[in-house]
């Protein structure tokens, strides 16, 4: 059985669920214990309402809209895709107006060692939700979008080696940020080619936090609205669905779920930097909220209720 508390597996033997009353508890979410059926509608209500309030679906009338959704293949990303195909489906099944389409997007930034189990898990997503549209991208097609990294001199950009730019950069902080933002621009860049509508970021309320405290360390806390909140960034409209929802909620529901998301989940070693030297932020702030996430998830939920309250300079 998941387990969302710590005390989940103690507590739950002979509780009921707190919203069916009927059914035996299964987890303890927030304090508050529910059966495996309500815990699943827990996780879609909270990102399907985050949908309507951003008005993501056309009207009956209206176009459908074209959404681009990122997946990483980590765990959040894959859930989000779960629930939007189960709704998508869900709509198509009752004869109704699906609203949007999807357009799957995987950035591959792997490492050479990586790429063949990226690629399998892949293909295994295709498969299981082969109503969408799928596209890969790399570092590699920078050049395609305008698109620099270091010194790079656009008129010799198909030459150019991003991978030799950034291995040649000193600092591992660096390097790892330059990747992240690479990686947004090249999001952006390909949502404006497809002239989408909408992105949708699978980014978890943990995530969420672990970016507000990475971007405000390297002094650029001025951006966090543009970085983390729903709405417009730089022309684009971009959503983040399961930012009400923790990281570890959405790993239970992985497994929840019939068929399990798990074997979708690519989930990269995270092992500890042999020197100071390869020590990032970034790295910094994940090992942080991993911690806290499971012992007072409420302060992850602060950080990112406190900065949605920051509005973007004019």
């Amino acid at each position: 059985m998941p387990a969302i508390d710590d005390n989940s597996d103690a507590q739950s033997a002979t509780a009921t669920c707190a919203r069916c009353q009927t059914q035996e508890t299964a987890l303890i979410v927030r304090s508050e214990h529910l059966c495996r059926g309500c815990f699943m509608k827990y996780v879609r209500t909270k990102i399907l309402k985050r949908l309507e309030l951003n008005k993501i679906r056309g009207g009956f009338h209206e176009r459908s809209k074209s959404i681009l959704l990122p997946v990483s293949l980590g765990v959040s990303s894959i859930a989000l895709l779960h629930v939007l195909d189960q709704q998508l489906q869900n709509r198509v099944d009752q004869g109704r107006h699906a609203g949007y389409t999807l357009h799957v997007l995987h950035l591959d930034d792997a490492d050479p060692e990586s790429s063949e189990a990226i690629g399998d898990r892949w293909k295994q997503l295709e498969q299981r939700y082969p109503s969408h549209v799928y596209s890969e991208l790399s570092l590699q097609d920078c050049h395609k979008y305008g698109i620099k990294i270091g010194p790079s001199p656009l008129e010799n950009a198909e030459q150019f080696d991003p991978m030799q730019a950034l291995s040649a950069m000193s600092s591992a902080t660096s390097r790892a940020d330059l990747v992240e933002q690479t990686r947004r621009r090249l999001i952006l860049a390909f949502a404006q080619k497809l002239e989408c509508d909408s992105i949708l970021f699978g980014d978890s309320t943990t995530r969420l936090a672990e970016r507000i405290l990475s971007e405000t360390a390297k002094g650029r806390g001025g951006e966090l609205p543009l970085l983390t909140s729903d709405g417009l960034s730089r022309d684009h409209n971009c959503i983040f669905p399961s930012r009400d929802l923790l990281r570890k909620e959405l790993s239970a529901y992985a497994e929840i779920v019939e068929p399990p998301l798990t074997p979708l989940i690519m989930n990269l070693p995270k092992a500890a930097p042999a020197s100071s030297k390869d020590i990032t932020i970034d790295g910094l702030m994940s090992r942080y909220f991993e911690t806290v996430e499971q012992n007072y998830p409420s302060i992850v939920a602060n950080v990112v209720r406190t900065s949605g309250r920051l509005r973007a300079p004019s």
